[in-house]
C-alpha cells in the first residue's frame, strides 16, 4: 500500500515547513503586534478627534455652566428674585451670543426673572421635575425650548437660602449655536460625535439624532461610560458596523462626548504582515519542490520506469541521454544500476541454457526409458502368442500392461514442457482405457464411468499410483458381476477432496458375476501389488464390500518431488498365501 504522506516531495517540503515555521510564527507574532499598535493609534487618533470636534460644544457647555453657577451664587445672595435681577439675566445673555435664555425659576416653578417671559409657569418643562427631584447642577437636552422654542442643552444648578431650596437657574444654549463654535465640528464625514449628560441622556449629535441612535455601541448603555477619564475601545454598533469608540468628558462627571468611526476589519496593512510569511513559505515549499522534482524525484520515476521495463522485457534503459545532465551521485547509481542489470541478464542467459540443456536430457531419458520399456513390452507380447496356456498367457498379459504403465508415464513426463510434473487425468484416461480393452469382452455389456480430476504429480506418485489403477481396475473386472436388475457398471474417479488430499475410487458392480468363481483362480499378487503401490503413494486403501457393489478407495495427498524415491520393490508373498 503507497501511503500519499511518504513521497519524497512531501517529506521535504514538510521538512521546509518546519525550517520555516519560527520565521512565521515571527512574522505573525509582529503583524499581530503591528496590528496593536495600529488598533491604538487609531484609538488614540480618535480620541483627539472627538475632544477636537467637540471643543466648541464643551466651550459651550462650560460657559454655560460657570454662568449658571455665578448667576445661582447671585440669586442666592439675594434670597431669591431681587430688583434688577432680569436685568442682570437680559445683560449675561446679550453678552454672551452662544445663549438663547437665562432665567431664575422658583420652587414652584414661577420663572421670577429672567432674560425673557417673566412671570411664566415653567412647571410642565424638561428641567423642573428633574432638579426638583435631583437639586443638584445637571445639563439636559430638549428638542423644543419652553422659551426659545428650539433644539437647546439646558445647563441648570439649584439656589439654596440657608440650605433650603428655593428653586433653580437655567441658561440654554441652542444647537445651532454650538456648531458654529470653531472647532465643533467633525473631521470627516465617517466620523459621529455625540454627547450626554451623567444619565445617559443624548445632548447633542453632529448629525441627526435619529441617525446618531443607529451608532451606538452595542450592549454598553450611555450612563455606563461616565467616567472622569477618557477611553477607547473597539465593539458593535446598533447598525451591525464594528466601530472604534472614544470618551472625552467635557465636564467630568456632568457631560461627555463619544466619538466613533469605523473600523478597518480587512486592509494591507492588516494583511500584508501575515501575507508576507505565508507567501513566503509557499514560495519557498515551491521552489523546493520544483528543485528536487527537477534534479531529483523525476529521475527517480524515470529509474521505477526502467526498472519496470528490465522486468517485463529485459531492456536496460539509460536514465538520461545526456550524462552532463544528471547529478554524479545519480550517476553512479544508473552505472552501478546497468551493471547490475547486465550481469542479471548474462547469469539468466547461462541458467536458462543450463535448464535447457538439463530439460533436453531429462527427456532424452525419459524417452529412452519409453522405448525400452516399450521394447520389454513388445518381447512380452512375443512371449504371449507362443504360450500354450490360458494362465501363462494372463500372467505375461498383466505383465505387459503393468509394464505399458510405467512407459506411460515416462512418455507423458518427455512430452509436457516442465519434464517435472504429469497430469494424472490425462494418464488415468490412457491406462484405465488400455486396461479395460484388454479386460473387457464382446459379450459383456458394462457401463463404464470415468471422471478424473486434473491433478499434477510428480513421478514418484505418479508411477505406483497408475500401476495401482491398474491393478484396481484389473481386479473390478476380474471379480465383477450383473445385478438382478440387469446392470453392471464400473466407476473409476479422481477427485481433489482437499487443497492436498485426493481420493482414488474404483466402484463395480458384484451380483452375477461375468466369469464363474471356480475359474478364477486367485494369487494373491494383486493384493500385494495395492498394498505395496499404497505405502509407495504414501496413501490408505479401504474397501467398502456388499452383495451389490465393491468399493475401492485409495486417499492420498500430494508430495513434493523426493529426489530420493521409495522402493518400488512388491513384497514377497507367503507360500500359503491365496
Amino acid at each position: 500500500m503507497t501511503w500519499p504522506f511518504r513521497g519524497l516531495a512531501t517529506r521535504i517540503a514538510g521538512t521546509l515547513a518546519i525550517a520555516l515555521m519560527p520565521i512565521g510564527a515571527i512574522a505573525v507574532y509582529q503583524a499581530v503586534q503591528i496590528a496593536a499598535e495600529e488598533q491604538s493609534r487609531m484609538e488614540v487618533a480618535l480620541l483627539t478627534a472627538t475632544a477636537e470636534a467637540a471643543a466648541g460644544e464643551a466651550l459651550a457647555i462650560s460657559s454655560a455652566t460657570g454662568a449658571v453657577a455665578t448667576l445661582a451664587a447671585m440669586v442666592a445672595a439675594n434670597a431669591g428674585a431681587s430688583d434688577g435681577c432680569s436685568t442682570m439675566f437680559r445683560n449675561v445673555v446679550r453678552d454672551t451670543p452662544q445663549f438663547s435664555f437665562a432665567g431664575y425659576i422658583a420652587a414652584d416653578g414661577t420663572l421670577e426673572c429672567g432674560s425673557a417671559d417673566v412671570g411664566r409657569d415653567m412647571s410642565d418643562g424638561v428641567m423642573f421635575p428633574r432638579m426638583d427631584a435631583a437639586r443638584e447642577p445637571m445639563v439636559i437636552a430638549s428638542g423644543f425650548g419652553t422659551i426659545s422654542g428650539t433644539s437647546v442643552i439646558v445647563s441648570a444648578a439649584p439656589v439654596f437660602d440657608d440650605r433650603e431650596y428655593i428653586g433653580f437657574v437655567a441658561v440654554s444654549v441652542p444647537h445651532s449655536r454650538i456648531f458654529g463654535i470653531p472647532g465643533s465640528a467633525g473631521l470627516n464625514q465617517t466620523t459621529n460625535i455625540i454627547t450626554f449628560n451623567a444619565n445617559g441622556d443624548l445632548l447633542s449629535s453632529d448629525r441627526d439624532l435619529g441617525d446618531a441612535e443607529t451608532t451606538l455601541p452595542v450592549g454598553r448603555p450611555l450612563s455606563s461610560l461616565v467616567t472622569n477619564r477618557q477611553f477607547a475601545f473597539t465593539g458593535m454598533s446598533a447598525n451591525g458596523e464594528q466601530r472604534i469608540f472614544a470618551v472625552v468628558p467635557i465636564i467630568p462627571g456632568v457631560v461627555h462626548a463619544l466619538g466613533s468611526w469605523p473600523r478597518e476589519t480587512l486592509g494591507w496593512m492588516r494583511l500584508s504582515p501575515v501575507l508576507f510569511p505565508v507567501l513566503m513559505l509557499l514560495t519557498g515549499l515551491i521552489v523546493a519542490f520544483g528543485a528536487v522534482n527537477a534534479l531529483v524525484i523525476r529521475y527517480i520515476r524515470k529509474l521505477k520506469d526502467n526498472l519496470g521495463e528490465f522486468s517485463r522485457s529485459r531492456r536496460i534503459l539509460p536514465l538520461s541521454t545526456s550524462r552532463t545532465t544528471l547529478p554524479q551521485e545519480l550517476v553512479e547509481i544508473d552505472e552501478t544500476w546497468s551493471d547490475l542489470a547486465n550481469h542479471l541478464v548474462r547469469d539468466e542467459a547461462e541458467l536458462e541454457n543450463m535448464v535447457h540443456e538439463k530439460s533436453v536430457l531429462l527427456k532424452e531419458v525419459h524417452h529412452r526409458v519409453k522405448n525400452n520399456l516399450q521394447l520389454i513390452a513388445s518381447i512380452v507380447n512375443l512371449k504371449i502368442r507362443r504360450a500354450t496356456s490360458p494362465e501363462a498367457r494372463r500372467s505375461l498379459k498383466e505383465v505387459q500392461m503393468r509394464v505399458m504403465s510405467i512407459a506411460a508415464v515416462h512418455r507423458a513426463l518427455y512430452s509436457e514442457p516442465s519434464s517435472g510434473q504429469v497430469r494424472a487425468d490425462d494418464l488415468l484416461t490412457t491406462v484405465v482405457n488400455s486396461t479395460i480393452a484388454a479386460g473387457v469382452t464382446d459379450e459383456r455389456t458394462v457401463t463404464i464411468e470415468q471422471d478424473y480430476a486434473p491433478i499434477l504429480l510428480y513421478p514418484d506418485q505418479a508411477v505406483p499410483l497408475l500401476l495401482m489403477a491398474t491393478e484396481a481396475v484389473t481386479n473390478a473386472l476380474k471379480y465383477m458381476g450383473r445385478l438382478e436388475n440387469g446392470e453392471a457398471f464400473l466407476r473409476i474417479s479422481l477427485e481433489a477432496t482437499t487443497e492436498t488430499e485426493a481420493t482414488l475410487r474404483v466402484v463395480n458392480t458384484c451380483g452375477t458375476p461375468f466369469v464363474p468363481h471356480e475359474t478364477v483362480v486367485g494369487s494373491g499378487l494383486g493384493r500385494s501389488l495395492i498394498a505395496g503401490f499404497a505405502t509407495q503413494v504414501g496413501g490408505v486403501v479401504t474397501t467398502d464390500i456388499t452383495e451389490e457393489y465393491y468399493d475401492f478407495r485409495l486417499v492420498f495427498e500430494g508430495s513434493v518431488f523426493d529426489p530420493d524415491p521409495a522402493d518400488h520393490n512388491v513384497p514377497e508373498l507367503d507360500e500359503d498365501e491365496d
